[in-house]
């Protein structure tokens, strides 16, 4: 068989719908897309191209350095194209929309499901998406390329169709079963189902269109020859082997991914010139970004800044040494102006009555590393009173196993470190805590018997139907399983615990989790309370009293439930937002993407009234002046990269995966001419 092409040809050439461009945080997800959405624009002409950003925490604006927003922009000197930054909707703004067209079409059914559901962490997602996919079925695009999230929640969000075609399954079983009544049931629960003085919605019809949508979007993604997926990676074994696991997934659902971008490649025999020069450029970048850094958080904050290093930092050494860095203990010269600040996070360290370390960011610039290693050095000062440190990975693409090189546990319990005595670590398997939430929220066998067998049985929806599509919404694992942790967290005594939190985007909403899920309870609360004359009325006209007071019984045990769960979470957001308790430490690197996603994230954090006052700048190359010390530097990377080039082309043989090699740069690529010559190295063996 011949080899295939080591470029991205194949997906400029091919008549792809949907072109997914994905892979771990930081490894030039953006700028792969961006490049690829240019080039398929130019082999295309008289085609029309949509760029979309489902990424929450966005920068197609920042790689084209033109303003895009939800709805599609034509992108400056690129023909054909267009680009669109998805944010997810509010209930009121998807509930706007709707009433706009009158109320009418599968918006008004997505406005009825979202004022609904409105609170539930995750459905944002589910709305955006399926709001998206009709968005785009209506505007005809040619070929969509989605620069998609990190990892985890990409394969969440690819999911998600089959997800949501289930849901309305569901709905419509019901809206069968119940037909007038299931108009009359969400009027009495303030759902809006029709504009007002005009003619109610049929919510059977409307369902009937939604589910039409999501099952050709179904269809589409699992057809080769209109959807693919690009992984795109850098060569280090946090990024290779997540892209493995990537891929293996995406398989499972039955998408496309036959093409591996390997980016940031050091030439492997690099002569002392060109890699003098290159070592130049990178430093006079990340110089420039570091003084905007400085700027941007003057004397507010500690910035604690961290040199590239010949190897990964992986293992218990490894990571012991990595923690005397990020303590001061071994510094580097940087020749930054002295601060008031300690250039550390010693403060972390010393702060006494601190429990709570959050470690985010941009994807791929090194929390798993900051966040395992400021739990080493915890850990070694706990140890000098007996206390218990742990690390916590709520990132749904898990790191910390690797990190450490030892088999974390997955079952929601935290795993003696081997090699420390008093450190443990948690990779949180949100499913299996995410079941145990909703058995805790639930009813008993029994008391699902009772309800069944009670007058209201009749009106109501099979729970493990129900819960089988609450349990799978977008971001509810991680919603109920941060709460979970907290709780769990609490009842083992541990002195300081740290967070290994997802990207950007998605740690910020798990942080604002405690708030979702409190306006969630507090909506279920009243609608139980709306629900109970209704229900009491219905039992009594069927003439069951001691089947309806049992059923009654039931739905109040469950209000009891939701009114302790509710003041847990409450406990958890006073938690947060206390600065004695709770802080949060940005990690970032000295690049354009990377400075404004944290800036972004630092203002957030504050507008959250969370403490963050440490940012991390990681891999900055020293600022030697000899070419030998830049070229040892170098040389001991490219021999790095090369032995993960080499299991890459183990895992993606050349015969069944178009492999692209492409080179670290000297310079960013930003705006649509740099974007074009890369799009240049992408498309071309």
């Amino acid at each position: 068989m011949a080899e295939l092409a080591a470029s991205l040809s194949n997906v400029v050439s091919g008549q792809f719908k949907w072109i997914f461009v994905g892979g771990k945080g930081g490894v030039g997800k953006t700028t792969t897309s961006c490049a690829l959405a240019v080039a398929v624009a130019a082999a295309r002409p008289g085609k029309t191209v949509c760029l979309i950003s489902t990424d929450p925490a966005h920068n197609l604006s920042d790689a084209f350095g033109q303003k895009f927003s939800r709805e599609p922009t034509a992108v400056t000197g690129v023909p054909g194209l267009d680009a669109m930054e998805v944010e997810p909707p509010s209930a009121d703004s998807v509930v706007a929309a709707a009433e706009g067209v009158g109320g009418t079409g599968p918006e008004a059914s997505l406005a009825a499901m979202s004022e609904l559901t409105s609170a539930i962490p995750g459905i944002d997602e589910a709305v955006s998406f399926g709001a998206l996919m009709q968005s785009v079925q209506s505007m005809q695009y040619d070929t969509v390329v989605f620069d998609t999230a990190p990892t985890g929640h990409t394969l969440r969000l690819l999911g998600f169709p089959k997800l949501l075609d289930m849901a309305l399954d569901k709905l419509t079983e019901l809206h069968t079963r119940l037909g007038p009544m299931f108009n009359a049931g969400l009027a009495a629960m303030g759902v809006n189902t029709g504009a007002e003085g005009g003619e109610p919605i049929d919510a059977g019809a409307r369902l009937a269109e939604l589910s039409t949508v999501v099952k050709q979007v179904v269809t589409q993604f699992r057809n080769p020859e209109s959807t693919t997926f690009v992984a795109v990676c850098i060569p280090e074994f946090l990024s290779v082997y997540e892209t493995e696991r990537l891929s293996q997934e995406l398989s499972k659902l039955g998408i496309a991914c036959n093409n591996i971008v390997v980016n940031q490649l050091i030439p492997a025999n690099p002569d002392s010139v060109a890699s003098a020069q290159l070592y130049t450029a990178r430093l006079a970048i990340q110089r420039k970004y570091l003084e905007q850094m400085r700027e941007l958080y003057s004397d507010d904050f500690h910035i604690t800044p961290l040199p590239l290093l010949a190897a990964e930092v992986r293992g218990s050494d490894a990571l012991r040494s990595f923690a005397k860095r990020i303590t001061g203990e071994v510094a580097v010269d940087f020749g930054l102006p002295a601060t008031d600040l300690e250039p550390s996070l010693t403060n972390v360290m010393s702060q006494t009555g601190l429990v709570w370390t959050f470690v985010g960011g941009k994807g791929g610039v090194g929390k798993t590393t900051t966040s395992a290693a400021l739990a080493v050095a915890l850990a070694a000062d706990a140890a000098k009173r007996s206390a218990k440190v742990l690390v916590v990975s709520t990132d749904p693409a898990h790191n910390l196993s690797d990190a450490f090189g030892v088999k974390i546990s997955p079952d929601a319990k935290p795993t003696p470190v081997a090699g420390f005595d008093n450190l443990y670590a948690m990779e949180v398997d949100a499913a299996t805590v995410t079941e145990e939430f909703f058995s805790n929220l639930s009813a008993s066998s029994e008391e699902s018997a009772a309800l069944r067998n009670s007058p209201l049985g009749a009106l109501m929806p099979d729970t493990n139907d129900i819960g089988s599509i609450a349990k799978n919404v977008p971001g509810i694992d991680e919603a109920v399983s941060f709460s979970s942790i907290m709780r769990l967290v609490r009842s083992m005594d541990f002195e300081r615990v740290v967070f290994d939190m997802a990207p950007t985007g998605h740690a910020l909403r798990l942080l604002g989790l405690p708030d979702t899920l409190d306006k969630l309870l507090a909506k279920l609360s009243d609608m139980k309370s709306q629900m109970d004359p209704m229900l009491s009325m219905l039992a009594t006209a069927a003439g069951g009293d001691a089947n309806g007071a049992s059923g009654q019984s039931v739905m109040d045990q469950l209000g009891e439930r939701l009114e302790s769960l509710q003041a847990d979470v409450r406990e958890v957001a006073a938690t947060l937002s206390d600065a004695e308790k709770s802080t949060f430490v940005a990690v970032a690197i000295a690049e354009f993407l990377s400075v404004y996603e944290t800036e972004r994230l630092v203002q957030e954090l504050a507008n959250m009234g969370m403490d963050v006052r440490n940012v991390v700048v990681n891999q900055l190359m020293p600022p030697t002046e000899a070419v030998e010390d830049r070229m040892a530097i170098l040389r001991a990377r490219a021999k790095m990269q090369a032995g993960y080039v080499e299991q890459i082309e183990e895992l993606y043989p050349p015969d069944d995966f178009h492999v692209t090699r492409v080179p670290m740069l000297s310079e960013e690529v930003r705006g649509v001419d740099a974007l074009r010559a890369f799009a240049t190295r992408l498309t071309t063996s």
